[in-house]
């Protein structure tokens, strides 16, 4: 009678590791429910980007949900407009109501504004638009590489190349966070003059394009975003018969939609010039999309789309463990090219430099970094 005890002790023992491993067995194979935040500018100047962005989004989710049945992902998506009083406002939300557990995003004067935040709370965030304000080895992946990088190497090729760095040249530039940036890597790396125009408003874009037309200036550098860049190609090819050499960062191709829509004609930027990162295998994220939305993939759903995937195949229930586990990704494959990260969770790509032929963004091979 007196060994009852010691059994039923034992018994309940082994109840409590069994239990105990299977949770540490589910945290594993991610067999629990995962809360994803999608805080996206799906209004305002970067609505195209933001919308591609919620596609390939979905493209991707829809495939891991497939392959893992036993995986439970909410998602809460909200509309940041990629401004800071909305995006801050979308960021308390997802936190403090849908307890969401990571964030993935697109907007630079959003995350400026939240980083601190975002840091104190340990909250998994992937973040695709340039960080400007506190980068460091945190909880914050930026999944593009950082503004020296890429517009370094744009700069670079612009003052190495005499067809252009002999030429008259202006800078305009939006006097935003992430403009601003851009902006000075090119004022620190250009061996050649040139005059600055920095845009504080849309009124601004008629009276420097009427400007740059009058004094003829033959080459101009456009740091923009999309709808404000396309404005003003706009406002420039209607008052400047011999277009001059147009060169832009890689707003181009996030917003070459908008030039399309706003220009009515995308072969009137034939042989204007522009940087994009280098794309990698694209075949099976074209071949879900078209079965999907009946269309090809529009600028930055590859980018989207392997944002998602990095963020669930390194995911783990310990924020701290996910973190980690995002910095040493790597993934050879990426349908946005080749994913790695630096020792502050900033991305490591290598760019193109592209142009413009017949409507349409061709990379130059021959100019890789």
């Amino acid at each position: 009678m007196k060994k009852r005890p010691v059994v039923i002790t034992l018994i309940l023992v082994v109840i409590i590791l069994i239990i105990g491993l299977t949770v540490l067995s589910g945290s594993r194979d991610g067999s629990q429910s995962i809360k994803l935040g999608l805080m996206l500018p799906l209004t305002g100047d970067y609505a195209a980007a933001g919308q591609n962005m919620q596609k390939g989004m979905m493209v991707a989710l829809d495939q891991y949900k497939k392959d893992h049945p036993g995986v439970s992902i909410t998602t809460f998506i909200e509309d940041d407009g990629y401004d800071t009083k909305k995006g801050v406002s979308a960021y308390k939300k997802l936190t403090s109501l849908d307890k969401v557990d990571a964030i993935l995003m697109l907007s630079t004067p959003v995350i400026d504004a939240i980083h601190e935040d975002v840091v104190k709370t340990g909250l998994p965030v992937i973040q695709l638009g340039v960080q400007t304000a506190g980068i460091a080895d945190d909880n914050i992946i930026q999944f593009s590489p950082a503004a020296e990088a890429p517009i370094g190497f744009l700069t670079k090729y612009l003052s190495d190349t005499s067809d252009f760095s002999s030429k008259k040249v202006a800078v305009l530039y939006d006097n935003s966070s992430a403009q601003l940036s851009f902006f000075k890597v090119f004022q620190d790396n250009y061996k050649h003059g040139f005059a600055p125009f920095v845009v504080k408003d849309k009124s601004d874009l008629r009276g420097y394009a009427t400007k740059i037309a009058n004094e003829n200036y033959e080459a101009v550098v456009v740091i923009e975003s999309p709808q404000n860049g396309a404005l003003f190609t706009k406002e420039l090819l209607t008052l400047d018969k011999t277009m001059p050499i147009l060169a832009y960062d890689a707003q181009l191709q996030t917003g070459f939609a908008d030039y399309g829509r706003i220009l009515g004609d995308a072969n009137k930027l034939n042989g204007s010039i522009s940087m994009w990162f280098k794309s990698g295998k694209m075949d099976e994220l074209t071949k879900l999309y078209k079965e999907k939305y009946a269309e090809d993939p529009g600028f930055l759903v590859d980018f989207s789309y392997d944002m998602i995937n990095t963020a669930l195949n390194t995911y783990d229930r310990n924020p701290s463990v996910w973190t980690a586990n995002l910095k040493s990704y790597k993934d050879s494959n990426g349908a946005s090219g080749s994913i790695s990260f630096d020792g502050l969770g900033v991305r490591i790509q290598p760019m193109v430099i592209t142009q413009v032929k017949d409507g349409k963004l061709v990379p130059v091979e021959s100019v890789v970094f």
